[in-house]
């Protein structure tokens, strides 16, 4: 009987511990609120001088929900996460491990003050972390309250599936988990302004009808997409302007800016002839931009037909990729870099082609120069700003939270969803 009415008693606290909202305020003029049903329905909206975005996890899937217009934009994180690592394959990018590096948190010391203060109604306890390298102090607010300390941990869980298991990356989570026990409701640029375990409606976790989320998406790999993690952000200026309409039975089928964020843009195009196409990146003060050859030739990855020499007066590189079985050509201008890749493992002389479709006099030279903080925290809103349709004008880009993908590719709107 006893341990009839254990079972029970936590049973009823886990479907009234069920629903919960938090709501913190942050720097910058920036709220964020936490909207958690269970583990299969959480919804996570920022909200930054007006401008809104929200990770939206619903069962195994998880989206990025952009506001535009009034009109919500879902783009589906897997489908993208899917298109980034073929871009990276084709792209001849670094092996993964390199980029798993393992996450430095600070060590620190906890100093308990026992000094007792009130936020969003949830009484708590101040303490301080003496961090042991730095010689730095954070004053923390922390709370044992049952309810907010198992929202917390479970909000934490959500932001590590969305990060890839890599939310603590800068530390956030063992701060926010200060203790077995305890959770930080408030520290220097973050503070819980409220929490309620009212239920919350399963309307906000809806879809838009249009979405099949049974349905498998398959990335097309015989036509190249133009942009297809971000959507388009106008007309290509600066390509169109070097480019030929048609050159040796080769016709351009689209082009459009894909990033013009962070002092940095990207222009694409796509040409076709018969079963075959090219596609056209042009990065303008993109960093250390090594193009798709120089790449490989770094990375010490195999290639094949190595060729380099010069085009109307602009040096180049072209290969075949073997990873790829892709034929790429990398013409540097100032501040500059010009790439092609082919999209079939037949054979395109892809110099003949630049010497056709190009005049690369047209190029007008950007000053080099490097974003700052502020040009960073834009990049979320700017990347998905505009991926309606490839020739919407789009709205001015967003302030939200950090850098994070970078279209590279273009027409190719599958995982995007209108509302």
């Amino acid at each position: 009987m006893k341990t009839k009415i254990i079972i029970g008693i936590c049973l009823l606290s886990s479907i009234l511990w069920a629903d919960f909202t938090l709501e913190y305020k942050m720097d910058d003029n920036m709220n964020q609120l936490v909207q958690y049903k269970d583990a299969q329905h959480v919804l996570i909206t920022t909200d930054s001088e007006g401008e809104q975005s929200s990770q939206l996890l619903l069962g195994d899937k998880r989206y990025i929900v952009m506001k535009q217009g009034g009109k919500s934009k879902y783009m589906d994180m897997d489908v993208m996460m899917e298109q980034m690592k073929q871009m990276s394959a084709k792209y001849g990018g670094m092996p993964e491990e390199v980029f798993e590096e393992e996450s430095q948190v600070p060590d620190f010391k906890i100093v308990k003050k026992g000094e007792s203060k009130t936020v969003a109604g949830i009484k708590g306890q101040v303490w301080t972390l003496e961090y042991e390298e730095e010689g730095k102090q954070l004053d923390l607010l922390v709370t044992d309250d049952d309810k907010v300390v198992d929202a917390v941990h479970k909000y934490m869980n959500v932001m590590t599936q969305f990060t890839q298991g890599s939310a603590d990356e800068d530390g956030l989570s063992s701060i926010m988990n200060i203790e077995k026990g305890y959770v930080t409701i408030a520290f220097e640029g973050m503070e819980l302004v409220k929490f309620d375990d009212a239920e919350i409606s399963d309307s906000v976790y809806a879809l838009p009808a249009s979405m099949n989320v049974d349905k498998k998406t398959e990335v097309s790999v015989k036509k190249p997409p133009l942009c297809p993690l971000v959507g388009s952000h106008g007309e290509a200026q600066q390509l169109l302007e070097m480019l030929k309409p048609e050159a040796n039975g080769w016709k351009q089928l689209s082009s459009a800016t894909c990033m013009n964020m962070m002092k940095t843009k990207i222009e694409n195009a796509i040409y076709q002839k018969g079963d075959y196409y090219i596609h056209i990146n042009l990065s303008i003060n993109a960093e250390d931009e090594k193009g798709m050859v120089g790449k490989y030739r770094i990375n010490d990855m195999e290639i094949k037909n190595y060729k380099k020499g010069k085009i109307q007066g602009k040096r180049y590189q072209a290969a075949y990729l073997k990873k790829s079985k892709h034929d790429a050509m990398d013409i540097r201008l100032e501040n500059a870099m010009l790439t092609m890749t082919t999209t079939r493992n037949d054979k395109v002389d892809l110099v003949e082609f630049s010497k056709a479709v190009f005049d690369l006099s047209k190029f007008i030279p950007v000053e080099k120069s490097k974003a700052t903080a502020d040009d960073a925290l834009k990049s979320l809103g700017g990347l998905f700003d505009g991926g309606t349709s490839q020739s919407e004008e789009n709205p001015k880009d967003t302030k939200t939270a950090e850098e994070m993908l970078k279209g590279l590719f273009g027409k190719y709107d599958k995982g995007v969803y209108d509302e």
